[in-house]
């Protein structure tokens, strides 16, 4: 079941523990001291966190990416040799030969394949693993790679940047009632498989003013039955934005159309950024738009949007976030 109250107060408790993080307070890894030399490493293979460390501008000690860098719009404006960078494959495939050619001094990944991790591990190469599981987290990691790249100051500038928008944007729904924040999915991969209670998008979506219909769902994704979906009765579905499907797919599928979100015509996809990057503040603020148009503009999105990306990328903002 959900409960307003007990998001609100995680909310918080996240909020108090990102400002003790904002003013310095040290940022704890598991075995982050030892991976990281004085001053930074030198050779990074990123095979995660890639938008993250966009925002510390870090691409001289950038040895290697994952091969869906490549396709990454917003790395493709913000590194002209991107492709002259190296891949070794990805977190899920790794080519083990061309990483130990690229002879890397720390390796970034996640921590979900443990079994790829210990593997490394194996071949002598230095791993330091992220896998945030809300905002708290996610400024966690943007400050880890701040001292992984040595750009530790910079990393706080842009995480303070991104809790002073999120903080604004509460700030502007504080005043819609419970009864007024509409009951909200987001699907992934299969139209069936909605976020629980785990991860950067849930706390996005209770942030936009939205009800998780998955906050019950100890997890960070589960599939549920179509006869659940329809019971739980969603006003608004937003849509991964790398689904191989689209608003289309829900709005002509005749087992969505007792849902009110079919009915109402509220079914948003999101773009393709990533949620571990600045951009998912953003995408926080285009949730709300379409959340509470009545409360929060296309303007107010497109003003917030222009800020984060000047801020924590250097670049103007061009299209939806």
């Amino acid at each position: 079941m959900y409960n307003l109250n007990r998001q609100l107060r995680v909310g918080a408790l996240a909020g108090l523990a990102l400002v003790s993080l904002l003013l310095g307070a040290p940022i704890a890894a598991a075995g982050a001291d030892d991976l990281i030399p004085p001053g930074g490493a030198r050779r990074v293979v990123l095979f995660e966190g890639y938008e993250l460390a966009a925002a510390l501008h870090p691409w001289d000690r950038v040895a290697g990416l994952s091969r869906y860098a490549y396709d990454n719009d917003l790395l493709q404006r913000l590194v002209p040799h991107l492709r002259q960078i190296p891949s070794p494959g990805s977190g899920f495939d790794v080519n083990i030969e061309g990483l130990l050619t690229i002879k890397p001094d720390l390796v970034i990944t996640w921590s979900r394949k443990p079994e790829t991790v210990d593997y490394l591990k194996r071949r002598g190469l230095p791993v330091l693993t992220i896998y945030p599981e809300g905002m708290e987290d996610l400024a966690r990691d943007l400050v880890l790679l701040g001292r992984v790249f040595d750009r530790e100051e910079r990393a706080r500038r842009v995480a303070a940047a991104m809790a002073g928008s999120l903080a604004e944007l509460r700030r502007r729904l504080s005043g819609v009632p419970p009864g007024s924040r509409p009951r909200a999915l987001w699907t992934w991969g299969k139209p069936t498989i909605v976020s629980g209670n785990k991860g950067v998008v849930p706390e996005m979506m209770e942030t936009a003013g939205g009800r998780n219909l998955g906050a019950h769902l100890e997890d960070f994704n589960r599939e549920l039955s179509m006869e659940t979906i329809v019971s739980q009765a969603p006003e608004v579905v937003f849509i991964w934005g790398s689904a191989s499907y689209g608003v289309d797919t829900l709005l002509h599928d005749p087992k969505w159309q007792a849902t009110p979100a079919v009915k109402n015509r509220r079914i948003f996809k999101a773009t393709r950024a990533s949620t571990w990057s600045p951009r998912v503040v953003a995408l926080a603020w285009w949730m709300a738009g379409c959340l509470h148009p009545q409360h929060i503009s296309e303007a107010d999105v497109q003003e917030a949007t222009e800020r984060i990306y000047r801020e924590c990328f250097g670049i103007p903002f061009t299209s939806l976030p």
